[in-house]
């Protein structure tokens, strides 16, 4: 009996065993196949949110492929980010996330508020390497923030800045878009956002897609992205945009306060007063037109209730509705997160003390003041909550706000042009009266000066940006217009950052013109957030602190130009220079004596 039983046991294992390893053969051959294709390197472009800078492998910089996987049929702007591998005992890292606003469309990267962030920081902080890395792009939403943030903890972020909110209906994975829709499941899309990370799953999405095919109606992506355009007040496709949003940033902000990262997120503006319902609501029609009567007879308290009630009706929602800074108060309070009230400073801001035209280009992206200003904000919530930074921070004289160049407000102009000619903004217009209008526009800017045609021209065709200002710097140079060339190379050092040749000819025209020092201190303190092995930035900083007699900031610049060369000769003649200012006649004969050494040494 005991032996009937035990070949009944090992029989029925056999049986158990084969059925265990016939349900797990098809994971082994997908294990294997996920194997094989990582070492042959599918799609290997395609992996890394940062990769290596072109020739500069102790640098990262923002991979633009990357973001591909949050778009089936376009690749979306990305600010230009740069900043070092290693990150050492004196730097502070900040990521930004968020939509346009944030990556600075329609400007260039440049001049959206995390570089302005950036160049404060810069310039009035001593004793930090600062680096702020804008993740913001055109048309994403939460589900995107929450996605980048899992993978930010590996580059040891020092804090957080989030401004997003406008695209959580529209943008990628939104309920009302087509890119990638999927219903309102968010667990269904963060499990997609998952599988994105395997290279099974990219060849299935690769198999999948369809073939790019030219849009007969030439439309803007604002017009291509949207699926469910009317999106009701308290209807179900409204309701499920703010599940999402509530979901997606409180999982966001548990992600960084588990790991004791400082995170602020700002609530979101619009121009209220300057635009129009994008749909067809006639509730909405009705409020917007009350409030312009209120707003007209001077009554500008009710009016401003009276247009956030009409852009909250408003059913064509590229504008978030109020409930989204609701939720980001709420969110932020409750998980110890700083909420920076972006709103409110655009009220305080406007001419009309309203969100206006005079502060947005148009429905909702910032002017150049606009980003100036929400920089300022979030510097002084920053220097004020952080303790690292509030024992940094130190005004400097050099440090003033400088407007975008005339060839900067030409570039952004144009796809503004372009994004109010037809819908949403326009309505009863032909395809054909869309594109006259715009190119009558267009032709306009090239038929103004130089300057206007070779931005406008840059801006449509998508010319590179670098050599267009090559272009505009030449030209300004050939009329002497000195303070246009400097201008226009320290929009050029943005793209140019590890070109020295550029770099000092572009110093050339400043450095011994006090009138230009601001921009002569911002183009060294652009080269200087990446480490250099020439010293010539550094001791021509030091050499321009001296000057306005800011001992402590040339000390702190003659201190890393010893570190990249002690026998610099500019080196030591500014040391001179440094203890004569000091009164130390000792120290500045002894560093005399070291140029002199140093000059005379075949």
């Amino acid at each position: 009996m005991n032996i009937k039983v035990q070949l009944w046991y090992q029989a029925d294992m056999k049986k158990t065993l084969y059925w265990i390893l016939t349900l797990l053969f098809p994971f082994v051959i997908l294990g294997l196949a996920e194997v094989f294709l990582r070492i042959g390197g599918y799609n290997a472009d395609y992996q890394k949110l940062f990769v290596e800078a072109p020739s500069q492998p102790d640098n990262l910089t923002t991979n633009p492929d990357f973001f591909s996987r949050y778009f089936p049929s376009f690749q979306p702007q990305v600010a230009v980010s740069h900043f070092q591998k290693t990150k050492e005992k004196h730097t502070f890292r900040i990521f930004v996330m968020g939509g346009s606003s944030t990556q600075g469309f329609p400007y260039n990267f440049y001049n959206s508020f995390p570089a302005k962030l950036e160049e404060r920081l810069l310039m009035e902080t001593q004793g930090l390497d600062i680096q702020v890395i804008n993740l913001g792009m055109t048309a994403v939403n939460s589900y995107v923030i929450w996605d980048l943030s899992k993978r930010l903890i590996e580059y040891d972020p020092d804090a957080i800045i989030i401004y997003a909110g406008h695209n959580e209906y529209y943008g990628s994975f939104g309920v009302g878009s087509t890119q990638f829709g999927f219903g309102k499941s968010v667990g269904l899309k963060r499990l997609i956002l998952n599988l994105k990370d395997f290279r099974l799953y990219q060849v299935f999405e690769e198999l999948m897609k369809n073939e790019p095919t030219v849009d007969p109606e030439n439309r803007t992506l604002m017009a291509k992205v949207v699926k469910d355009a009317e999106i009701n007040l308290g209807g179900d496709l409204y309701e499920a945009g703010i599940n999402q949003f509530e979901k997606n940033i409180s999982s966001t902000l548990q992600i960084f306060s588990d790991e004791s990262v400082p995170v602020f997120i700002g609530t979101v503006a619009s121009n209220l007063k300057d635009q129009a319902p994008l749909g067809d609501n006639s509730e909405a029609i009705s409020k917007y037109d009350e409030a312009a009567r209120l707003f007209n007879v001077g009554d500008t308290t009710y009016a401003a209730k009276t247009f956030r009630e009409a852009k909250d009706l408003d059913d064509i929602r590229f504008r978030a509705p109020s409930e989204i800074n609701e939720v980001i108060t709420e969110v932020a309070s409750r998980m110890d997160a700083k909420t920076i009230d972006v709103n409110k400073i655009a009220i305080q801001n406007s001419v009309s003390s309203i969100p206006d035209s005079s502060l947005f280009v148009d429905h909702l992206h910032p002017d150049w003041e606009g980003h100036q200003i929400i920089a300022d904000l979030f510097f002084d919530e920053l220097v004020n909550k952080i303790d690292r930074l509030k024992a940094s921070y130190s005004p400097n004289t050099l440090f003033k706000r400088t407007p975008v160049t005339d060839f900067e407000e030409t570039f952004a102009a144009v796809p503004i042009e372009r994004l109010t000619a037809g819908y949403p903004f326009k309505r009863g217009v032909s395809e054909k009266e869309e594109l006259a209008n715009f190119r009558n526009s267009y032709e306009a800017h090239l038929n103004k000066s130089y300057v206007d045609s070779i931005a406008a021209s840059a801006s449509r065709t998508r010319r590179q940006v670098s050599l267009a200002l090559t272009d505009v710097v030449n030209d300004a140079s050939r009329n002497n217009d000195s303070l246009s060339v400097i201008k226009y190379y320290k929009d050029l050092a943005y793209w140019q950052i590890y070109n020295d040749k550029i770099l000092k000819r572009g110093l050339k025209y400043a450095i011994n013109n006090r009138s230009l020092d601001a921009y002569t201190a911002k183009i060294l303190h652009i080269a200087l957030r990446l480490e250099r092995d020439d010293p010539y930035y550094a001791n021509s900083l030091a050499a321009l602190y001296l000057i306005y007699n800011d001992l402590e900031r040339a000390e702190e610049w003659l201190k890393k130009s010893k570190e990249v060369d002690e026998n610099s000769l500019l080196l030591w003649y500014n040391y001179a220079r440094f203890y004569a200012l000091k009164g130390d006649s000792v120290n500045a004969k002894s560093a005399f004596e070291k140029y002199n050494t140093i000059l005379n040494t075949p």
